[in-house]
């Protein structure tokens, strides 16, 4: 077995790794030399901190020329890799400095013989001397350029005395495989699909952050590229920013070394991505680039018209009106089927769809944030071509005070959904018969069943009928934590449900806020002067039917948050009746994976 690779289960990790890496390297030595290297570069590396174990698309071992390095799945990384040779300059080496034609490298890491030295980049502890230094520098390169890279090591001689030792490298980049002509520095992550599902035009949010003295105005100079797998070059993907925001930095005088005391520039960023299933794709995000204009998100499906308040939002798949005195959500239209339309699902009572957060206590009356006139604050965090994103908050209104409530929604462009986040925290002792949320009202006749799914699989659907008597107008009740709930019309075949995501209620004194009969509460009301059927998601609800239970004290602190998705759909026939609402549950509760590289 080779010295240099562990053995048993970390050695089979390492090799599994190394086995996945696809390469993309370029360097000046001959076709022969790479072929070696990429053979060798099965084998996985190990890392001598046994922080992390690496993969790299090189053998270490073996760099006898300035290598570069381009983004893959496997490694998603710019890097310049720059053999060093031997070192005979002293113990406790280490690099302290690392520039590329004269930028300052902010990530950058050695290896001795084939292993990794990642922390403080260190080449010799108690040794004066280390064979076989190869020194890599992950910043971003471009085709055809001159590069040198500078490096100032720190090291102890054989006086005793520290010396500063400056080395520097020169090399010239391939003509392909390099970033945008401009860009100087870059971060980079890989997008990876997992559930199975062909993923198109998923909504993608991420941020990014730099220090402010390696750039100049973040949210103008940033571009988002695609790297196609098959030629390795760039890919202009459209984006959207949001949350531009900086950290002045902490006051001077701050006597720790460790403080975090850079200032710095950040941004959230949104894109709609197409992985095919059980694939990745690898995304660079460009910045620094003084020059660079600020590049407006192109125009997509997705329209907004009106105030916040009142506004009116769309896309291909969907039009949503918001209501203008609470900002809750009026009604769905569905889009796509010209032949059998869908109504306009809403109800003619309060005419907002999505009722709550609520709230009953003991005065015997109802606080609704539909019946907030206007809410007492109103917050567009995004307001652009891909996505559109509204919070309304304040007190409850009306007869529940004592309750604080949020509702943000997201609209997306081709998206056949809105992400909805409430949130409902009590402030002031409660005496509650109700907390509630999730809850999504219509007229009667247009709905015929409740349809759901089991956390176990099967799909489940009831008559939306009212009970045997007046006590009784529950159709059935059903777990609050299950995938996915609808009320649908099985004979016209449209429907429209709801995603939770997560859920979570804690009280951050005591860690456990108050709940009693969690659940799904599936209701027709059919002796109001307007017929309504509707679901509701119950937290606290001793009140749950006209047969009213004894109330039930709730602690301030006790909050309650919900993340989850409102989904109109059509029903289709066969197997895949309700296949829309499905993906929508399939894409919601396993998106597209994360993986950052720098």
């Amino acid at each position: 077995m080779d010295a240099r690779y562990p053995g048993g289960w970390a050695g089979s990790l390492v090799r599994a790794v190394g086995l996945l890496a696809a390469v993309s390297v370029f360097s000046l030595a001959s076709s022969e030399a790479t072929a070696a290297r990429v053979k060798n570069a099965e084998k996985g590396r190990d890392v001598g901190d046994g922080v992390v174990l690496y993969a790299t698309p090189y053998d270490p071992a073996r760099v006898d020329a300035m290598m570069f390095v381009s983004p893959t799945a496997a490694h998603p990384y710019y890097e310049v890799v720059v053999p060093v040779g031997e070192w005979a300059e002293g113990k406790s080496a280490r690099v302290t400095k690392v520039t590329v034609n004269g930028l300052s490298c902010e990530s950058y890491y050695v290896f001795v013989d084939g292993v990794s030295h990642v922390q403080s980049a260190w080449i010799t502890d108690k040794s004066a001397t280390a064979h076989n230094v190869v020194l890599v520098a992950r910043t971003l390169w471009h085709s055809g350029e001159g590069i040198v890279v500078e490096a100032t090591l720190s090291a102890t001689g054989d006086d005793g005395k520290s010396k500063t030792v400056e080395k520097s490298f020169e090399g010239r980049a391939p003509r392909r495989g390099g970033g945008p002509a401009g860009w100087r520095r870059y971060q980079s992550f890989v997008l990876e699909e997992r559930a199975g599902l062909a993923r198109s035009d998923e909504p993608v949010e991420f941020s990014v952050v730099a220090r402010a003295e390696n750039c100049g105005d973040l949210e103008r100079e940033i571009r988002l590229f695609r790297v196609d797998a098959k030629e390795g070059a760039l890919e202009p993907v459209n984006f959207q920013t949001f949350n531009a925001r900086e950290f002045g930095g902490t006051p001077p005088g701050t006597a720790d070394d460790y403080y975090l005391y850079n200032p710095s520039r950040s941004v959230d960023v949104v894109f709609l991505a197409s992985v095919p299933a059980k694939s990745s794709g690898v995304y660079v995000v460009t910045y620094d680039n003084p020059d660079a204009e600020m590049c407006a998100a192109q125009a997509t499906d997705l329209t907004v018209s009106g105030p916040p308040l009142g506004a009116v939002v769309e896309n291909r798949f969907l039009r949503v009106k918001l209501d203008d005195k609470c900002g809750q959500v009026v009604s769905f239209e569905l889009k796509g089927r010209s032949e059998r339309p869908a109504p306009l699902l809403s109800n003619s009572y309060s005419l907002a769809a999505h009722w709550n957060p609520d709230s009953f206590s003991d005065n015997g009356k109802w606080g609704h944030t539909f019946a907030w006139d206007p809410p007492e604050h109103t917050v567009v965090t995004a307001n652009g071509p891909i996505l559109f994103r509204v919070t309304n908050s304040g007190r409850m209104p009306e007869y529940t005070p004592q309750v604080w409530a949020s509702v943000t929604y997201s609209f997306y462009a081709s998206t056949p959904y809105v992400k909805v986040k409430t949130t409902t925290q009590v402030r002031d002792p409660l005496n509650a018969s109700a907390i509630r949320n999730g809850e999504l009202v219509l007229d009667s006749h247009l709905v015929t069943h409740f349809v759901w799914k089991e956390k176990a699989g099967g799909v489940r659907r009831v008559r939306a009928v009212h009970g045997p008597d007046w006590q009784d107008e529950w159709t059935t009740t059903v777990e609050h934590d299950v995938p996915w709930i609808a009320m649908t019309n099985e004979f016209d075949d449209y429907g429209v449900g709801a995603v939770v995501q997560s859920s979570l209620a804690f009280n951050a004194k005591s860690g456990e806020a108050t709940t009693h009969r969690s659940a799904y509460y599936l209701y027709v009301h059919h002796f109001w002067a307007v017929p309504l059927t509707y679901f509701t998601r119950a937290w606290v609800y001793p009140f749950s039917d006209y047969q009213r239970g004894p109330i039930l004290p709730v602690e301030p602190g006790s909050t309650y948050v919900e993340d989850m998705a409102f989904v109109p759909f059509f029903l289709h026939h066969g197997r895949a009746r309700y296949g829309e609402i499905e993906r929508a549950n399939t894409v919601l509760k396993q998106p597209l994976v994360q993986r950052w590289g720098r």
